[in-house]
């Protein structure tokens, strides 16, 4: 490919320092590798890039989205003449960096266990992010997105019929559209948590109906008038109390019942009691705060509502959660897109119908490459 504006100029200005000589058409063959782990997202870019970009003879060969890599392991190897890939290094490097965001929506998932995870960090990013931000969602294993851009990415790479994706070898899931109450809502509505919930149900009926209940400052209030309002029809509570107040009813400092009764059930007793230290009770959504909505609904009949919580769940604050089975059946996070530093050297070139190793000193020796990598493009020349 010739000059690129997206390209490191250094690469365009090698493009002119081979073009029209031997150089140009000279095999090398390129290895990319990052020196942190991650869970490969965006291979099927790399490969649309060269297929569309080079005029061959070209071969890609690699991992897929999903696999999981070590640091200084290369997950894609790219041969075909100099000057055709030259400029889309920058490139394919880049289309790979959300690569450390799958894997650490894999560590939340994995974390969550049977607890679903929603993906809603849209807001934090540029819009022209969003449908990129949602492919690694969903390769980290998320189960939903908070945009129909994302969900409409997703469902265009991934899809298989319905709300269906599946990723490589894995079994079919599904991947959805979620979308509860916002706040401003809530604030539209006079203030009400519940009349804002019950104009929402009536013009979008389809959507399983739930009500936001930190709003007005009275969780166990709201969640009380939620089960009395709707009763059957109500799918789920959410909570997202701001940081610096402490929900209704909560506690300061720990409370000795629910610290017993909490360690009680668990298996790892000093894991739960650093979880209690640091998010058990004080402001935000704590611990304490899910099990008396839990217990609140269950006293109600509500035993079937479910109990979404959202407000800061990175790896650690779901680990904690987790780690004190608190009866949550939903999260909602923004707190865990990251960007890979991928990088690609000219491994080897062919020269004289062998190829020989050729790369700066010092780079073989922190890279492994795997010997069995599946072909995953071979273009003869157009």
């Amino acid at each position: 490919m010739a000059k690129s504006d997206l390209s490191d100029e250094y690469f365009n200005r090698s493009y002119k320092t081979v073009a029209g000589t031997d150089y140009e058409r000279k095999p090398v063959c390129y290895g990319l590798f990052a020196r942190k782990p991650g869970r490969l997202c965006g291979v099927g870019d790399v490969v649309q890039l060269i297929e569309r970009c080079c005029a061959g003879p070209v071969t890609v060969r690699g991992r897929s989205d999903g696999y999981e890599y070590g640091s200084g392991e290369v997950v894609l190897t790219i041969e075909g003449p100099f000057g055709q890939l030259v400029t889309l290094e920058t490139g394919w490097l880049g289309v790979l960096s959300l690569s450390a965001a799958a894997w650490n929506m894999g560590r939340i998932v994995e974390a969550a266990g049977d607890v679903q995870v929603i993906d809603m960090s849209a807001r934090h990013y540029p819009p022209e992010l969003i449908p990129r931000i949602a492919l690694a969602a969903v390769v980290g294993g998320a189960g939903g997105t908070s945009t129909r851009a994302g969900h409409a990415e997703v469902q265009a790479r991934y899809g298989v019929g319905g709300d269906k994706i599946q990723i490589g070898n894995e079994p079919p899931r599904e991947f959805k559209l979620f979308g509860s109450i916002p706040h401003a809502l809530n604030a539209l509505y006079e203030g009400s948590s519940i009349e804002s919930t019950a104009a929402y149900h009536q013009r979008c009926p389809e959507v399983p109906l739930s009500v936001l209940i930190d709003f007005e400052g009275r969780e166990r209030d709201i969640c009380s008038q939620a089960v009395s309002r709707f009763g059957r029809e109500l799918h789920a509570v959410r909570m997202d109390t701001a940081a610096n107040r402490i929900h209704q009813g909560g506690h300061e400092k720990p409370t000795r019942t629910l610290e017993m009764r909490i360690l009680s059930r668990v298996e790892d007793r000093p894991t739960a009691m650093a979880a209690l230290e640091r998010y058990g009770f004080g402001p935000g959504v704590t611990i304490e705060l899910v099990y008396a909505i839990r217990d609140l609904l269950d006293s109600l009949g509500a035993k079937s509502t479910r109990i979404l919580v959202s407000s800061g769940f990175d790896l650690e604050k779901v680990r904690a959660f987790r780690a004190c089975k608190a009866p949550m059946d939903g999260i909602g996070t923004g707190s865990w897109v990251d960007f890979a530093v991928f990088t690609s050297d000219i491994l080897r070139v062919h020269e004289q119908g062998q190829w020989v190793s050729r790369c700066k000193v010092g780079r073989a020796e922190e890279l492994h490459e795997p010997p069995d990598l599946p072909t995953l493009l071979q273009k003869t020349v157009d």
